[in-house]
């Protein structure tokens, strides 16, 4: 068996590849807030308080976001393989043996990807330390501490949430018949799972009960409940995506009176709604982090914003590069499963440059999507502000559209960029194996 996962592992290192690095992005800021823990344990008095309080939010927003993120990537790699399982359990290995095999290579790669993250890190706390707490003096000067105590909680929750995500999908394409799998590369996802009840269900009622909280604080702690409404926000509309993901992206893309390439796209994107979800759940966390963030702080303060480079960075710099890289891995990761869908649009007549312009299209509607969901959750944020506080809504437009413009340009990248070396390729080489 060892072989079998170790060569599989190499024959689809691009996808792997994918799981490793948000292991180990995931790991590299769940160890800022563990040293943050640390630290604060070993100084004590004021700095230890002003610590626990600012690690609190940080961990707040990086569960969130680890949640959906590390969700999704283990999710998407068990689904690129599924044609893979279905002839290994042609050719006589057990569906249970299929299930132990995909979650022995999810233990490996996301506890070699956590402590990767954990090692890289430890070079970086003490800069960000000092940037990240300019203002305070006091903060600035404490020297971080990060050892082996504090590191095995964050390579634990980065095992548990990778192997976790993606054992239960390697259950269901051990599950699936093998015919099917071979007919369908990529089977769409459109139903609900206990899982996704559960986990949208559950962050509605801490949202619920956050609003519930909310009149009656006082504008100096107004501003933090008020944080977390967007990414859980996001959280909740991640959960319940099946039910409406595709239906939001053919009614949003049907307003705009573009053919050809975009029709191309906007269908796939409709149709693959596993791959797509994968994508736009993490961009939708990363606007609505940005744009909650300033949204709340500005709101509770009747529009005057007391958040520095350093806060922000601190805050919302590890959350922000999780999600982002979580959605840029998802593209990555399908990459090469997709050189056969190009290679069939262009021996059914397409050009290769309606290729690569379906492809483009493809990042501006995953963040377009994002955009809208994420929009909606800062939207709560504000709402909720403005009943709470008693005065105008603030709506972090900027802050928002600033990371989206930003996360265009990097899904853009991890679109075309791989879909042009696919178009490298000569078109029966491709759907020969097939």
């Amino acid at each position: 068996m060892l072989k079998l996962v170790l060569s599989d592992l190499v024959a689809n290192i691009r996808v792997w590849l994918g799981t490793f690095f948000i292991a180990a992005a995931t790991a590299l800021v769940g160890a800022v807030v563990a040293s943050e823990i640390a630290t604060a344990i070993s100084v004590g008095g004021n700095e230890a308080l002003a610590l626990y309080g600012i690690s609190g939010v940080i961990a707040a927003f990086t569960i969130v976001t680890a949640l959906i993120v590390v969700g999704s990537v283990a999710g998407l790699t068990v689904t690129l393989q599924q044609r893979g399982y279905a002839l290994w359990q042609l050719v006589g290995i057990r569906p249970a043996l299929v299930r132990t095999v995909v979650t022995s290579q999810l233990l490996i790669v996301s506890l070699l990807g956590a402590v990767l993250g954990c090692v890289v890190a430890i070079p970086f706390l003490k800069p960000l330390y000092e940037y990240a707490f300019t203002d305070s003096p006091e903060l600035a000067a404490l020297t971080p501490r990060f050892g082996a105590g504090a590191a095995v909680p964050v390579v634990l929750f980065v095992v548990v949430v990778l192997t976790i995500g993606g054992s239960r999908s390697a259950g269901r394409a051990s599950r699936t018949p093998p015919i099917r799998s071979l007919r369908e590369t990529e089977p769409p996802d459109r139903r609900m799972t206990v899982a996704r009840w559960v986990g949208g269900l559950a962050t509605a009622g801490i949202i619920v009960a956050i609003l519930a909280s909310l009149p009656g604080t006082g504008p100096d702690t107004l501003a933090e409940p008020l944080m977390l409404i967007a990414p859980l926000t996001a959280g909740a509309l991640a959960a319940f995506g099946p039910l409406f993901l595709s239906r939001l992206v053919r009614a949003w893309t049907s307003l705009l009176p573009f053919e050809g390439s975009w029709y191309l796209a906007r269908n796939s994107t409709a149709f693959n709604v596993g791959r797509s979800t994968a994508t736009i759940s993490p961009l939708t966390v990363a606007i609505a982090l940005a744009g909650g963030l300033y949204s709340a702080n500005e709101t509770a303060s009747h529009g005057h914003s007391d958040l520095g480079t350093g806060a922000v960075v601190l805050l919302l710099g590890g959350p922000l590069l999780l999600a982002v890289l979580g959605a840029v891995a998802t593209v990555f990761m399908s990459s090469r499963r997709r050189e056969r869908e190009f290679a069939l649009i262009v021996a059914a007549g397409g050009t290769p440059g309606t290729v690569l312009t379906a492809a483009a299209w493809e990042a501006v509607i995953y963040v377009g999507t994002a955009l809208l969901l994420g929009g909606a959750s800062v939207l709560a944020t504000a709402l909720a502000g403005a009943w709470a506080a008693g005065g105008f809504p603030s709506f972090g437009a900027v802050p928002a559209l600033t990371v989206a413009l930003g996360s265009l340009v990097l899904v853009l990248a991890a679109t075309v960029l791989p879909t042009a070396v696919a178009l490298r390729h000569e078109v029966p080489s491709v759907l020969a194996p097939e």
